[in-house]
């Protein structure tokens, strides 16, 4: 977690993610094919985009996003301006009624707590928290603590997701995988707002 875009005197800028909480977080294979999809999929350096193609930043991200895949949304076809307006009909997660969309740090964290064999400091650490006393002074997330982590929710997407024929996951684009077809650039070009 590098940064997060938001806007100061009124123009987008990348800033230190919340509480200068910097972390790298390691994701399952699962999530990493999804992530290179996605950012194969248009020829911006984001990998979510809005209906227009622009960042989410200037978007009503719960209306546009979050409540079509929480309470469920018809299929909609190409509209005459935006190609990226169609999209699939949409089944509501029942889990999910009426929840904000923070819940998913919580659905994520109890998951993680779920097994009881990941220890706490990796589990704090990925959800950008730090332990206090003691056992925050002396403990450190291993590689093996990471690979932990990445086993289960790799088991838990291909269990309880794909193999309950939850949901799977179309890529209408495919990878990059020549020059002629390069990966878009990783960087967005915004300036970086430096704390003092």
């Amino acid at each position: 977690m590098q940064y997060q875009t938001c806007r100061a005197d009124k123009r987008a800028v990348l800033a230190a993610p919340k509480y200068d909480r910097w972390r790298t977080i390691v994701i399952p294979p699962f999530l990493h094919e999804t992530h290179q999809a996605l950012l194969a999929s248009n020829d911006q350096p984001w990998m979510f985009l809005s209906i227009q193609g622009k960042p989410l930043l200037s978007t009503n991200f719960d209306h546009t996003c979050w409540f079509p895949i929480r309470d469920g949304a018809e299929e909609r076809a190409s509209g005459p301006r935006y190609e990226r307006w169609a999209r699939p009909a949409l089944p509501a997660v029942e889990e999910m009624a009426g929840e904000d969309i923070h819940r998913l740090r919580h659905w994520h964290e109890a998951k993680l707590d779920g097994p009881g064999n990941i220890p706490r400091v990796a589990v704090e650490e990925r959800m950008g928290h730090e332990l206090s006393g003691v056992e925050g002074t002396y403990s450190e997330v291993t590689l093996a603590m990471e690979e932990r982590i990445v086993g289960y929710l790799q088991r838990v997407w291909e269990e309880e997701v794909v193999g309950a024929a939850l949901w799977t996951p179309t890529f209408p684009i495919p990878l990059p995988d020549s020059p002629a077809n390069p990966a878009p650039s990783l960087f967005s070009g915004l300036p970086t707002l430096e704390y003092e």
